[in-house]
């Protein structure tokens, strides 16, 4: 796993610079490229000459042609949407299954019918055509509280409470199969995909409020598996009443739908309402912040809402709350990583996974 880690998502690296990286003896490193080219996780692309006399060192890279990862987002309402990624998370191929509108919740029969027709896209692994690749896994992302073990603990968007997805999907499919939280799997893709450092957290404003956190490159869950949970939490008891029942949560007041409505009714306001969104954010999350010293915050929303007048009075929140001279603001950027976010990020937690598997996999 050393070697693939080092060459993720986009490295090329001589047999030469991977002994020096690693460590380890020239030989040890050429046994251990050779057997992950024969597993086809890594491949040749060329050779460097070293300087002065000796054997051009080859240059390998990992193998994007024959491992696929299922990636399958449920967080946007509506449609379930989903993609075949490479082993350097690129999605390869994209398919959606629209829901209808009013439905209560979600039936589990319908994911695994959408991951069955992503298993059908990918082909099959006994297939000698070219077009044919193996699965490496099933990565699922949803909002919710998500059990490790692979149980939907609740998640009131899609109306579950304690679902073993996991083992249904497992069970029908036979392909190993892992669940996150659709705000984590977005820190994932930021953290190892995008700019996000090993001790970061990510704010989501998309269908409601939650975030992410990461603390020396670990994502952290908590006891009950809802660190990030933040969007029910009432900042404001005077203010409007927010779908859990409770009055000024921190999703009543920062939802984007609420937002686009307040500036529809005053479009004059439009950068006052989102400097004041920016500020209550920056406010609830300056104490988070100066806890756990993070270096970086990323604000993953639309672009109509997550612009400058947004994060710029959430920066100047968050400077004059938390600043000084001991300690140093965290650079707060908006993500530009693109709507797939959650779903490359879940690619890369199957990736991280079951890649150091796949040699076992195969012995079995």
């Amino acid at each position: 796993m050393a070697v693939f880690q080092l060459l993720f998502p986009n490295a090329q690296l001589s047999r030469t610079d991977l002994t020096r990286k690693l460590g380890l003896s020239r030989m040890a490193v050429g046994e251990v490229a050779v057997e992950m080219q024969e597993h086809r996780i890594v491949r040749e692309v060329g050779s460097l000459q070293p300087a002065g006399r000796g054997k051009p060192s080859p240059v390998i890279a990992i193998d994007t042609a024959y491992w696929r990862v299922i990636s399958v987002d449920l967080s946007q309402e509506y449609v379930i949407t989903g993609s075949l990624v490479d082993l350097c998370g690129r999605i390869v191929e994209r398919a959606e299954m629209p829901q209808p509108r009013g439905k209560k919740a979600l039936a589990v029969k319908d994911v695994v019918a959408f991951c069955r027709r992503l298993v059908g896209l990918a082909g099959s692994q006994d297939d000698p055509s070219e077009d044919s690749h193996a699965i490496l896994g099933i990565g699922i992302t949803m909002p919710g509280i998500i059990d490790p073990k692979g149980i939907v603990v609740r998640s009131v968007a899609l109306g579950w409470t304690n679902v073993e997805l996991k083992k249904q999907v497992e069970d029908a499919l036979g392909i190993p199969t892992m669940l996150s939280n659709v705000t984590n799997a977005a820190l994932i893709a930021e953290r190892f995909l995008g700019e996000s450092s090993e001790n970061s957290m990510l704010i989501s404003l998309r269908r409601g409020v939650g975030s992410s956190l990461c603390l020396n490159d670990q994502i952290v869950r908590g006891y009950t598996f809802t660190t990030g949970e933040i969007g029910h939490i009432i900042v404001d008891p005077q203010g409007p009443r927010c779908t859990c029942g409770k009055t000024g949560c921190l999703e009543a007041l920062l939802a984007p739908s609420r937002i686009r409505q307040m500036i529809d009714d005053a479009p004059e306001k439009r950068t006052q309402i989102l400097a004041q969104a920016g500020q209550v954010l920056g406010r609830v999350l300056s104490v988070s912040i100066g806890l756990l010293d993070v270096h970086d915050i990323c604000v993953y929303g639309p672009a109509d809402i997550v612009g400058e007048a947004f994060l710029g009075s959430m920066r100047e929140e968050v400077h004059a709350i938390i600043h000084s001279e001991y300690r140093q603001v965290p650079e707060l950027r908006r993500c530009e990583q693109g709507e797939d976010l959650a779903m490359r990020g879940q690619a890369v937690t199957v990736i991280r996974q079951f890649v150091p598997q796949i040699r076992q996999n195969i012995a079995g």
